[in-house]
C-alpha cells in the first residue's frame, strides 16, 4: 500500500515556506538578495559546480527563485526545482528531500502530472552585471577596441571564463540579458532572451551602420565613428528596423557580414525598406581582408564607410 509520503514524494515539487532559510540550513550562503514585485532571487554560491566543472564557483552565478523555488546556475548548468536542489546537497533519495522540505513548512507543491515547473530564468537586473569587469588590455587589443569604446557601449569581461560580456538591452535601456562571447565559445543569458526586439548600440546617430556582431560595432564605435549599430547576427526583423526608422536616423549603410547570409540579408533589406523611404547604402567591402568589420583594417573600415553605395549605382 502506497503511504502519502510516497505519493508527496512521487507527485510533488513541494517549495519551502522560507527559501532563504532552508538553503542557508543546507550551507548554501545567500550573497545576494534582488528583490522583484512579490518575489525574490537570492545570489549564492553553486554548491554543484566543483562536482560539475571540477573547480569551486568563485564568481558566483546560482540564483534561486523564492516563490517558486526553482533554481540555475548560469555558468555550470546546473538547474532544476528546489526538491532536487536539497537531495543532491544532502546526498539523499527524493522522498527523504521532500520529507525535509516539509518538516521546515511547505509553501506549495506542484503536482508532476501537471505542466512541469520551466526551468527558472530570474527576471535580469543590473546586479547581474557586477560579477563582471571592464575588458583587460590584452583583450582591447586584440580586437582592436578602446577603453572609451567600450564603456560606451557597456561591453564587460568574465575574468573566471576570459570570456566577452555583451549586455542586452530593451530600447529603454532596460538589462534584459547578455551575449557570452570567446574561443570557440557563444552563448546567450539567459537562453530564450528575445534579442530580435531590440539592437545593440545607441540609435541617436543621423547616419546608422547596421553591423551583425556587437563587437564589430565597438570596433567602429572605436574609431570615432558614430552610429554602429547590431542586430546580433545577420536575420535583421521587422522590429529592430522599425527601431531605426524611428531613430533619427537620415540614413543607413548596412554593414552586414560579407558572406552568403550576410549578403542575401543586406539584399532583402533593401528591397523591403528602400521603397518605405529609407535611405540606405552597401557598405564597400572592396579590397577589405575579412568578411566583417571586426577583421578589416582601420584604413579598410573607414574607406568602407566612405565609399557606401546604393546597389543601382553598381
Amino acid at each position: 500500500m502506497t503511504s502519502g509520503w510516497d505519493f508527496l514524494a512521487a507527485y510533488s515539487n513541494p517549495v519551502p515556506a522560507d527559501v532563504a532559510g532552508a538553503l542557508d540550513a543546507l550551507g548554501v550562503e545567500v550573497r545576494r538578495e534582488v528583490s522583484r514585485s512579490g518575489s525574490a532571487e537570492y545570489l549564492a554560491r553553486c554548491p554543484a559546480h566543483l562536482v560539475r566543472t571540477g573547480r569551486t564557483d568563485r564568481h558566483p552565478s546560482f540564483w534561486v527563485n523564492s516563490v517558486n523555488g526553482a533554481f540555475v546556475c548560469f555558468s555550470c548548468g546546473y538547474s532544476g526545482p528546489f526538491v532536487v536542489l536539497v537531495a543532491d546537497v544532502l546526498g539523499v533519495e527524493r522522498e527523504e528531500a521532500v520529507r525535509w522540505i516539509a518538516r521546515r513548512g511547505v509553501y506549495r507543491t506542484t503536482a508532476t502530472d501537471e505542466a512541469p515547473p520551466p526551468v527558472p530564468e530570474p527576471a535580469v537586473t543590473e546586479a547581474y552585471l557586477a560579477l563582471f569587469d571592464p575588458p583587460p588590455e590584452h583583450a582591447l587589443a586584440e580586437r582592436r577596441l578602446t577603453v572609451e569604446a567600450a564603456a560606451e557601449y557597456g561591453v564587460l569581461w568574465d575574468l573566471r571564463t576570459d570570456r566577452w560580456i555583451l549586455p542586452i538591452r530593451e530600447p529603454d535601456g532596460r538589462l534584459i540579458g547578455w551575449q557570452e562571447k570567446g574561443e570557440g565559445h557563444f552563448r546567450n543569458c539567459p537562453d530564450r532572451v528575445r534579442k530580435s526586439l531590440t539592437l545593440f548600440g545607441p540609435l541617436g546617430a543621423e547616419t546608422i551602420l547596421l553591423v551583425e556582431s556587437p563587437l564589430d560595432a565597438v570596433r567602429i564605435a572605436a574609431l570615432g565613428v558614430p552610429g554602429a549599430v547590431a542586430a546580433f547576427g545577420a536575420h535583421v526583423s521587422e522590429a529592430q528596423m522599425q527601431l531605426i526608422r524611428r531613430s533619427p536616423c537620415r540614413r543607413l549603410i548596412l554593414a552586414l557580414d560579407n558572406d552568403t547570409a550576410g549578403n542575401g540579408a543586406r539584399d532583402r533589406l533593401y528591397e523591403a525598406w528602400r521603397p518605405r523611404g529609407l535611405p540606405i547604402a552597401y557598405y564597400d567591402y572592396a579590397g577589405a581582408d575579412g568578411k566583417d568589420p571586426g577583421d578589416s583594417t582601420d584604413e579598410q573600415i573607414l574607406r568602407g564607410i566612405a565609399r557606401a553605395y546604393r546597389p543601382w549605382r553598381r
